[in-house]
């Protein structure tokens, strides 16, 4: 009996001794190949909000905490740099760009203030480049031809250069204005179809013939066989640019974009993209995409990624997200409504696909585990995308793959807001948008109570949805980097206005609603943690989180507490991407 209460006290005490230990933590045991601290952290981590510390071994994040906590990760081997304060954040994602369009549509930039002045310098250019198969040129003002309830006429343009066909943007893209030789170069006339009436379409007269107004993909079907990227100058042209926009993203902290489509001219996008990964010269992780812009290319959309991937798929450019777009935009009367155009109460709004198709679309994606990104400015838009994933789930007995992201949002009927949450939908915004304008054509299409209730992010994420940010520009000019830039977006999201030194001396203009004013926390966590769960990668990045890719950024302005005014012009001082500085240089150290 005594043995047997000794081997039991025995144990006990063992028991307990072990108890008594500290666990293990083979994280304990590894040392940093880097160390950073003395800053002040925003880790978009809601569990950790704020850290002081950071220790990176392997391109990933080791510890995150305080100063202090990182002793147990040194060794001599561990680089340890002191930050004096300055604000670290997750490396940016940009969940909506295009960086392989920059710079294609090579448009001359014929903007004036009135009708003479640009029809004359229409005609000037004719005479001067008497070479050009094609004029194409920019911009015509949306506005000045919806006030009078007229749309651009092809004969107009006919009169200023009757022999070559001309291809006129309008200043928001989404229309271009052709003459009578550009439709019939296109091959279209009173009998062609529209690819989608009301939304991506040829606008006729009252007999059915063409005005020369084309809307949405009914261009851009036509655009990269019309003006395709040939010749050496031009490819070359169009690399540079392609580089340029990258380095202006990587500077500014994104470390991973989802690119939203090409217009058709993605082999050459992606081809050079791959190539540059090869190389190593690709500073993004990088999304790539199919377009829907008209529906017949719904039916290419499983097959092409399946080819993007197998072609031009590496470890940092891959193909996972379908686009579509399901509508257009306001100024244009393309988006889709609910209710009429105030200022056009005949016209029918519809949408690319209708729900059904979307449906059917989506079915498809979840065999394929592909995701879906839809361009959605107008209600009716949001809708039927909504009533088409219900429909999906429907059938496949309540669950479906594709993560679905809404992008643009101009407009969300109320009672819309809850099914956004209920259906795990992210909503993706392009915050430099939200700007106050005054005599705003959108206005005018839309009504004063409808223009009033727009870009309501803060209510999203009130509600718990997964609010996501992006830059959207391609355009190129002397404010692309302005454009591209993800502080540029935070001010204008969280001020709903323009810069100070872009408007008018004494003008306060807010854009409505003004408590749609997103919070700086809220602009961060729009571009890291957000997009990064967008994109399917929420386990990878999108947070400074022990075992996430360390993904930083390090600025000396101290984003919640500066003038708001000031936030576009923030540089960061350095990006790290998975462990190494890629962008600038860390305080005290030499350009690497």
């Amino acid at each position: 009996m005594n043995l047997i209460k000794h081997l039991t006290l025995l144990i006990l005490f063992g028991l307990l001794i072990t108890s008594c230990k500290p666990a293990e933590d083979p994280v304990n045991h590894e040392s940093a190949d880097l160390i950073l601290t003395g800053a002040k952290i925003f880790t978009s981590n809601p569990q950790q909000p704020w850290a002081e510390a950071v220790a990176i071994r392997n391109g990933k994040f080791l510890y995150v905490g305080d100063s202090a906590g990182t002793s147990a990760y040194r060794s001599e081997n561990t680089r340890s740099i002191v930050l004096d304060g300055q604000l670290v954040i997750p490396g940016l994602v940009d969940s909506h760009a295009h960086p392989g369009y920059v710079g294609v549509e090579q448009l001359v930039d014929l903007v004036h203030t009135n009708e003479d002045e640009m029809f004359a310098a229409i005609k000037t250019y004719a005479l001067e480049n008497p070479d050009e198969e094609w004029l194409r040129l920019c911009c015509w003002p949306v506005g000045s031809y919806f006030n009078d309830g007229r749309g651009p006429d092809r004969q107009v343009l006919d009169a200023i250069v009757p022999d070559r066909p001309v291809w006129f943007v309008s200043e928001w893209w989404h229309s271009s204005w052709l003459n009578s030789k550009a439709l019939e170069v296109l091959g279209v006339d009173q009998n062609t179809a529209d690819p989608k009436p009301g939304v991506a379409n040829f606008a006729r007269d009252i007999d059915g013939a063409p005005t020369g107004w084309v809307k949405e993909g009914a261009g851009w079907q036509h655009f990269a066989e019309q003006f395709p990227i040939s010749g050496d100058a031009d490819v070359k042209a169009h690399e540079d640019n392609m580089v340029m926009a990258l380095q202006i993203l990587s500077e500014a902290g994104i470390t991973t974009l989802y690119d939203a489509g090409n217009f058709g001219f993605e082999d050459l996008v992606y081809g050079f993209m791959a190539q540059l990964e090869s190389e190593g010269r690709l500073p993004v992780r990088y999304e790539g995409a199919f377009q829907i812009f008209t529906p017949e290319r719904a039916k290419l959309a499983v097959s092409e990624m399946k080819r993007y991937r197998k072609a031009y798929g590496g470890h940092r450019l891959q193909f996972n997200t379908v686009k579509l777009f399901m509508d257009g935009i306001h100024p244009n009367h393309s988006a889709g409504l609910l209710k009429p155009y105030t200022d056009d109460p005949t016209y029918v709004s519809d949408t690319i696909l209708g729900v059904e198709e979307v449906r059917d679309l989506l079915l498809e994606l979840d065999q394929e585990n592909l995701d879906l990104h839809v361009h959605t400015r107008g209600d009716l838009a949001v809708k039927r995308v909504l009533d088409a994933i219900e429909a999906a789930r429907l059938e496949l007995d309540g669950e479906i793959y594709p993560r679905v992201t809404i992008s643009h949002l101009g407009l969300i009927e109320d009672t819309d807001l809850s099914r956004i949450k209920e259906l795990g939908v992210t909503c993706n915004y392009t915050p430099w948008w939200f700007d106050a304008r005054h005599n705003d054509p959108m206005e005018v299409s839309l009504g004063a109570v409808r223009y009033g209730n727009m870009y309501r992010a803060r209510s999203l994420f009130g509600l718990g949805i997964n609010v996501t940010f992006s830059s959207d520009e391609w355009w190129g000019g002397e404010r692309l980097p302005t454009y591209l830039n993800p502080y540029f977006g935070m001010q204008v999201g969280h001020t709903r206005q323009y810069p100070k030194a872009w408007r008018e001396a004494g003008d306060t203009l807010i854009r409505p609603p003004a408590n749609e004013r997103l919070s700086i926390e809220q602009m961060i966590m729009g571009y890291t943690r957000n997009g990064a769960y967008q994109l399917r990668m929420e386990d990878q990045l999108g947070s400074i989180e022990t075992g996430k890719l360390a993904d930083l950024v390090v600025l000396k302005d101290q984003l919640f507490d500066m003038e708001a005014d000031d936030i576009w012009q923030v540089k960061p001082e350095a990006v790290m991407m998975e462990g190494e500085i890629i962008q600038g240089v860390l305080p005290g150290e030499t350009q690497r």
